[in-house]
C-alpha cells in the first residue's frame, strides 16, 4: 500500500492547505464554503427528487460529477469546522492526527472535481444545451445550477484555497473518465440508447474524434489548472497566510497574519 501512496504522490499531502487561505481567514473561508455547499446541495436534492429514476439520473456524467462536488464541499466544511474548533496552537496537530487516508482521498477528490467542473460547463453549453426554451423555470434553474454554477464553485475554490495539483493525478482523473465511458457502453447494451449524442458510434469517425477531443481537452485543462495553482501558491507563499488566533487572555478574538514559512505549512 505504501508503494501505491508513493506512486500516486500521496505521501506528502498537507491537510492544512484544505482549510486555510492567503486571502481570507479560515472562519470566512468556512462561511463562504457553507453558503455554496447549502446551495449546491439544494440543487442536488431538487434534481434527484424530480428525476424519473435513479438509474436514469446516475447515467449522466454531469450528475455524477455534481454529486462528487457536493460531497467534496461538504467534507471540506467538516474539515474546516473541526479545524476551527481547536485552539490555535493545536489546529495543525489536530489535522495531522486524523487518518492520513482521509487527507489522501480528499486530495484525489479535489483533483477530480476542480478539473471536471471546468470541463462540464464547457461541454454542456457548447454541445448539449438544447431545448432550454421548452423547460420550466425549475428545470432551467436546475440546469444552470448543475452545469454552470458548479463552475462558479470550482472557481471559488481555485481562488480561495491553498491546495495543489499533482501531475500524476491527471492519470487518475483520466481513468475516472475512461470508466465512465465504459458505463455508457453498458447503458447502451442494456437499453439501446446513448447517454450523450456525441458518444453515438453510428455517426462515424466524428464520434471517435469527439472522444479524443474531450480526453485531450481534459488533460489541457488539468495542466492549465496545475499551472494556475502553482502561480497562486507562489504568490501566496510570498505573503502571510491569513489565520485567526484566539486570545487566551481576552474573550474576543484576534486576527493575526503569520508567514507560512514560520508555521512550516508551505
Amino acid at each position: 500500500m505504501s508503494a501505491v501512496v508513493r506512486i500516486c504522490k500521496l505521501d506528502d499531502v498537507e491537510p492544512e492547505r484544505f482549510v486555510t487561505s492567503n486571502i481570507v481567514r479560515p472562519k470566512t473561508l468556512l462561511i463562504i464554503r457553507s453558503v455554496l455547499t447549502l446551495y449546491i446541495w439544494s440543487a442536488l436534492l431538487s434534481t434527484w427528487i424530480t428525476a424519473r429514476s435513479a438509474g436514469g439520473y446516475l447515467r449522466f456524467f454531469t450528475n455524477l460529477s455534481f454529486i462528487g462536488l457536493c460531497f467534496y464541499m461538504l467534507c471540506t466544511c467538516i474539515w474546516s469546522f473541526g479545524y476551527l474548533r481547536q485552539t490555535p496552537t493545536s489546529r495543525v496537530a489536530w489535522l495531522n492526527d486524523r487518518s492520513p487516508w482521509w487527507a489522501r482521498l480528499h486530495q484525489l477528490l479535489y483533483s477530480s472535481i476542480i478539473c471536471f467542473h471546468f470541463v462540464v460547463p464547457i461541454v454542456f453549453w457548447t454541445m448539449l444545451s438544447v431545448g432550454m426554451d421548452k423547460m420550466t423555470t425549475v428545470e432551467k434553474w436546475q440546469n444552470v445550477s448543475v452545469h454552470a454554477f458548479d463552475g462558479v464553485v470550482a472557481l471559488s475554490e481555485l481562488i480561495l484555497n491553498r491546495n495543489v495539483l499533482v501531475p500524476r493525478h491527471s492519470v487518475i482523473v483520466a481513468s475516472v473518465m475512461v470508466l465512465y465511458m465504459f458505463l455508457t457502453f453498458v447503458v447502451y447494451a442494456s437499453d439501446g440508447t446513448w447517454v450523450y449524442p456525441f458518444l453515438n458510434w453510428s455517426k462515424g469517425p466524428i464520434v471517435a474524434a469527439s472522444y479524443v477531443g474531450i480526453g485531450v481537452g481534459m488533460f489541457i485543462i488539468f495542466f492549465l489548472l496545475m499551472i494556475v495553482h502553482r502561480l497562486r501558491n507562489n504568490w501566496g507563499d510570498r505573503r502571510p497566510v491569513v489565520l485567526e488566533l484566539a486570545s487566551h487572555q481576552q474573550s474576543g478574538s484576534l486576527c493575526k497574519e503569520t508567514s507560512a514559512t514560520e508555521l512550516n505549512i508551505v
